[in-house]
């Protein structure tokens, strides 16, 4: 948006589709409220813990699914 004002060419309609464009880095985040966590790990546990017992119970819930579709 920066260069198409810098160039005269920002428009209502640019800057508005450019503003609806969805983002790299949006595509690329899943974000969980801490508040929602919280009642599953106890208060001592870090956010790094957590998302350690997160990604251990993903690896096993991946592993599982796998076998079954092995049958």
């Amino acid at each position: 948006m920066k260069k198409l004002a810098q160039e005269g060419k920002l428009t209502y309609e640019a800057a508005f589709a450019i503003m609806g464009e969805t983002k790299k880095d949006e595509l690329d985040k899943v974000v969980i409220k801490n508040d929602t966590l919280k009642k599953y790990f106890p208060r001592s546990y870090t956010p790094r813990q957590m998302e350690d017992v997160i990604i251990k119970l993903l690896e096993q819930w991946q592993r599982r699914q796998q076998r079954q579709n092995e049958r």
